[in-house]
């Protein structure tokens, strides 16, 4: 009997987890947690093999949450079930200790499938992300400037590119002007840009236009 905990922020598309899981899956019992704090509330007081999880849920925090939960439950195998490019968060998903990572857009037997491999213990990624990760590791290659920035660096960089000013990021994640600076100094120095046009730059030379758009998505 495999135990999963279903993080994500939409009602609907637990449900629809819950759903899909209960008709084609009938050794799994699924239990839901509907913010970050529910979902590591959860870890602590229950034992489950896997934990299907949408790390938006964390709101900007992304990679600190999910190694956040490989702390709190470390026997628990992690899938990640997101809208987040795999090409860009994905090789971050994977350094920190998630088992899969399968996007929202992918057919639902794909969702069933990886499920049950990373509830054994077992990889599963797209072979798009599989080559990229075999880069990584055969070559030695180096992580990219933009995957060296913190989960609130990049988000702060994704939102300037996306034409929001630092009194608007800073009303908008609920800090100070002087910390919002702070993020945008620390992401020019690790982007080595040294303006906001160098930013913009930057985001299009590396593919990030679209990944920048849906971070800003409802901010």
């Amino acid at each position: 009997m495999i135990q999963m905990l279903v993080g994500d922020r939409s009602e609907t598309m637990r449900l629809g987890v819950c759903t899909l899981f209960s008709k084609e899956a009938e050794d799994t019992v699924v239990c839901e947690a509907t913010s970050r704090a529910d979902l590591i509330s959860k870890l602590q007081t229950e034992q489950y093999n896997l934990v299907l999880v949408d790390p938006v849920l964390a709101a900007g925090s992304e990679e600190t949450f999910l190694r956040q939960i490989r702390a709190v439950a470390p026997r628990a195998h992690v899938l990640v079930y997101t809208e987040l490019d795999e090409l860009h968060f994905g090789m971050r998903a994977i350094r920190c200790g998630v088992k899969g990572y399968v996007m929202k857009s992918r057919p639902a037997d794909e969702l069933l499938k990886a499920a049950s491999r990373v509830s054994l213990g077992k990889i599963h990624m797209s072979e798009r992300l599989a080559e990229e990760v075999a880069l990584h590791m055969w070559e030695g290659k180096d992580a990219l400037p933009h995957e060296l920035l913190s989960d609130r660096e990049f988000l702060v960089f994704a939102m300037l590119v996306c034409g929001r000013s630092v009194s608007r990021i800073a009303a908008v994640l609920n800090l100070s002007i002087k910390t919002i600076s702070t993020h945008k100094a620390r992401a020019m120095v690790k982007l080595r840009c040294k303006s906001l046009s160098d930013m913009i730059q930057y985001s299009i030379a590396n593919n990030l236009t679209d990944v920048c758009r849906d971070r800003c998505t409802d901010r």
